[in-house]
């Protein structure tokens, strides 16, 4: 952002994004079937409101899409190489919380401790990812955004288990997600880390399930995988502190998956 900005005041409408507290900012190019990230301390606004009556009349759908790409910005900030004193806590309780309301705000819309929970759990996964990065889910998510038009919220919600199944073997990912399924309640300290690791990925599974997010990307063609997979290995090798290289061909073959 080359210029001064005018006083920048966030009143957010879904509990999805976090932008009321990150440094990004994305624009789509509807002609160029591309999204573009434009980064900087500038667009961090001044202030922000959570009033969960704002968000009261959210249709179920934009509900539970929105939520789930809350969860996936808190855990892959979570499940990341790069440390920072703050991001941790704010991931677990994101997560935590995402798990304990998001299923009563879609069930309920008028249940504002629901909505107030999900709009704090957006925040804190805001605040997180807006310092320690996100990973392989985005970078997946903006090219079929920008391809096809589907909603950020809904692709990262269908991408995060492909993702997490990817990567829970890596040392790293594990331990992290053996960590999450115990900050959720789906297991105990003690327990083998893989099996902790793939409850955790079960467990995000079953949350999409119940909250209509599908298991395929439907837009996906697969004369488009090729471009997609390539778009994707570059930004996410460019910005973000993975757990766990991925190779073209493997992520061509992840998105071979997600094809409906």
């Amino acid at each position: 952002v080359g210029k001064p900005m005018l006083p920048l005041f966030a009143i957010p409408t879904t509990a999805g994004t976090g932008s009321e507290v990150t440094v990004a900012a994305v624009v789509t190019d509807p002609v160029q079937h591309v999204k573009s990230a434009v980064i900087d301390p500038k667009l961090v606004p001044i202030g922000a409101a959570l009033d969960p009556l704002l968000m009261k009349g959210m249709p179920k759908a934009s509900t539970g899409e929105t939520g789930m790409g809350s969860l996936t910005h808190a855990v892959e900030a979570f499940i990341k190489r790069w440390k920072h004193a703050d991001t941790e806590q704010h991931c677990v309780a994101a997560v935590r919380m995402i798990f304990g309301n998001l299923q009563r705000a879609y069930d309920d819309g008028s249940d504002m401790a629901a909505r107030e929970a999900m709009a704090l759990a957006s925040f804190y996964a805001g605040l997180a990812f807006t310092k320690a990065y996100v990973g392989y889910v985005h970078a997946f998510s903006h090219k079929v955004g920008g391809m096809y038009g589907v909603p950020h919220g809904l692709g990262n919600a269908i991408l995060l288990p492909y993702v997490l199944d990817f990567i829970k073997d890596a040392p790293l990912a594990e331990q992290r997600m053996a960590e999450l399924a115990i900050a959720i309640g789906a297991g105990r300290e003690g327990e083998p880390r893989a099996a902790l690791a793939q409850r955790f990925v079960a467990r995000v599974h079953e949350l999409n399930r119940t909250v209509g997010i599908p298991d395929k990307l439907a837009a996906l063609k697969a004369s488009d995988i090729p471009e997609v997979a390539r778009a994707a290995m570059i930004e996410a090798h460019r910005d973000y502190p993975v757990p766990k290289n991925m190779s073209l061909a493997e992520a061509e073959a992840l998105l071979q998956r997600c094809v409906a």
